[in-house]
């Protein structure tokens, strides 16, 4: 048996017997909390996000799970909105981090306290809407890539591999906007960039993924064998990868500084955002959120450390390449499926967009094309669960949340909910009208969190995704037939590794627009 094999047999087995014992001993259940107490299964996990939702099937919309770690696991938006908005100052950190040696630990998400409201503030000026203007060309340029690839494929009758095709053209951004790189392997084999991409997040078979999630549930275990005894197969990041874009990020870097020294001119990209950053920390004209109009940032450094940079930049990777690929792939799924949907968002586009190059207020008319996009993701959020950390006991109406209690927050199952919105499992862009959105609750829909701590990238990531199908709708249609995957009345097989994977590669018709 081979060594790694035989430890992860070993940890399994303790970790079993440790889980076990813990459980016995526990001497606290949440019904003392005015909360359903609930048990996860002695000898293991299947799906973590599967076990939540059968949680809340059976048991009601909030139920604790005691042991290790006091968890709330909810769907619940009154109780959500206190964890989320109105208390966020109790909640400000997110209850699961991510265990690596990578610098991506540095990285805005994972961070905590005074760090994350730091780093939020710095941060926030390289996500405005003068900087997305610079980067939308750059966007529409992978856009326009992406199309043409599309449009070869149809023309030899070939079936689109979407999450492939996707993903490069993710990386492609990513490696221009993100990395100061040029990259061209939309249509063609994956470059060494877009496989380092691909190959960050690691993804598991069924065994693996199983005690990767039982160590979720022993953070300090997780980080002795991954950080202290350094053993890559539990960092959560692949280092290999991790190492390539420290590199690549190290040379293009110092690059810049000698282009800088002798005159030249520098992009306007996201990259050289952050590296101003670094060496700035002007905090002059920075459009600060909430949270950070309440704190004093005096006492702070107002700049970047070499790390922290090499950290955001993993982080845009970490967070932008397989969601915003695999909500693409999605929408382009159900595009296929509704075709008289695919045939309105055409139109719109037709009427709203007047030149081959889509202006970033163009694009922002887009009304019917959010609306899709918001039901794809309402349907398919790249990231179900969100967690926070209560700093101090709380009671919120009948439910007290005790300090130190991990809050599991149920994106996917409260979008899900047939409160909020009728028939759920129906793709139906007209949730999203603007008559239908103002008679439900703001936090019914909620794919990129809400609060302080909504995603940062979020406007980035609706650029990329609706430059792509403004340009690819007005060259192809997406379309079902006997050979596409997966076939008529079937449901992408999709499993849960802290984002929404697919299981098997969905594969579409193309047909050329007259």
């Amino acid at each position: 048996m081979p060594y790694t094999t035989c430890a992860l047999t070993v940890v399994a087995i303790v970790l079993t017997t440790y889980w076990f014992f813990r459980r016995r001993q526990k001497s606290k259940s949440w019904q003392c909390y005015g909360v359903k107490d609930v048990q996860f299964p002695s000898m293991g996990f299947g799906d973590f996000r599967a076990i939540c939702k059968q949680f809340i099937t059976e048991h009601g919309d909030t139920v604790g799970v005691s042991g290790t770690n006091m968890m709330l696991i909810s769907r619940d938006v009154e109780l959500l909105r206190h964890v989320l908005v109105k208390d966020f100052n109790n909640f400000t950190d997110r209850a699961i981090g991510v265990i690596t040696r990578s610098y991506l630990k540095h990285g805005l998400f994972f961070l905590q306290g005074r760090s994350w409201r730091r780093m939020r503030h710095i941060l926030s000026p390289s996500f405005t809407t003068g900087k997305l203007k610079h980067m939308s060309l750059t966007i529409d340029q992978a856009a326009q890539r992406l199309t043409s690839v599309l449009e070869s494929l149809a023309k030899k009758g070939e079936l689109l591999p979407i999450k492939y095709i996707s993903g490069q053209y993710t990386s492609e951004i990513i490696a221009r906007t993100g990395f100061g790189l040029e990259t061209h392997c939309l249509g063609e084999e994956d470059d060494e960039f877009t496989q380092m991409c691909k190959s960050l997040i690691k993804i598991h078979g069924p065994i693996r993924n199983l005690l990767t999630t039982f160590l979720l549930f022993f953070p300090r275990l997780h980080t002795f064998l991954s950080n202290t005894l350094g053993l890559e197969s539990f960092d959560q990041v692949n280092l290999e990868a991790d190492r390539y874009f420290k590199h690549v990020l190290t040379e293009t870097v110092s690059e810049r500084q000698e282009i800088l020294k002798e005159g030249g001119k520098l992009p306007k990209d996201l990259l050289q955002s952050l590296i101003q950053a670094k060496e700035l920390g002007d905090k002059d004209n920075v459009e600060l959120n909430e949270v950070a109009k309440s704190e004093s940032w005096d006492d702070l450094p107002k700049n970047m450390s070499e790390k922290e940079l090499i950290g955001q930049s993993i982080l845009i990777l970490f967070a932008g390449f397989e969601t915003t690929s695999t909500t693409l792939q999605f929408c382009l799924y159900l595009l296929a499926q509704h075709q008289d949907v695919q045939e309105k968002l055409f139109l719109e586009i037709q009427e709203v967009i007047q030149s081959e190059t889509p202006t970033y207020e163009e694009v922002n008319k887009l009304k019917y094309m959010e609306q899709v996009l918001d039901e794809t993701l309402r349907l398919f959020p790249p990231l179900p669960i969100i967690t926070r950390k209560a700093l101090e006991t709380k009671a919120y109406g009948d439910v007290t949340v005790p300090q130190g209690a991990w809050v599991m927050v149920l994106l996917d199952q409260i979008m899900m909910d047939p409160k909020h919105f009728p028939q759920p499992e129906q793709f139906d862009p007209e949730r999203f009208s603007e008559e239908n959105v103002s008679k439900r609750d703001s936090l019914s829909f909620l794919p990129f969190g809400s609060g302080p701590r909504l995603c940062l990238g979020m406007r980035l990531a609706y650029l990329e995704l609706k430059l792509a199908l403004v340009h690819v709708l007005r060259k192809v249609k997406v379309e079902l037939n006997d050979k596409t995957e997966p076939k008529r009345g079937e449901k992408p097989k999709i499993s849960f590794h802290g984002i929404v994977v697919v299981d098997n590669p969905i594969q579409l018709a193309l047909t050329l627009r007259g």
